[in-house]
């Protein structure tokens, strides 16, 4: 198991979300008029329920896409 400065991570919520560019993000990411981008936000905590990581990433909508898998427990 991965841990941080001896914390151990144990649950994460991830919201994804469509939204227009910034004119930076446009800009960054080389994005054509009218495209989208998806915004990912993590969130990672211990057991006891202490924030150890916070994520934003921004990609083209139109480059990127997600793939997820999850154990499910007995």
């Amino acid at each position: 198991m991965l841990t941080v400065q001896g914390l151990e991570p144990d649950s994460m919520t991830e919201t994804i979300h469509a939204r227009t560019p910034t004119p930076h993000a446009a800009e960054v990411l080389r994005l054509s008029a009218g495209e989208a981008v998806m915004v990912l936000r993590r969130r990672t905590f211990t057991r006891d329920g202490r924030l150890v990581e916070l994520a934003r990433d921004i990609h083209a909508a139109a480059r990127f896409a997600w793939s997820y898998t999850f154990t499910i427990p007995d």
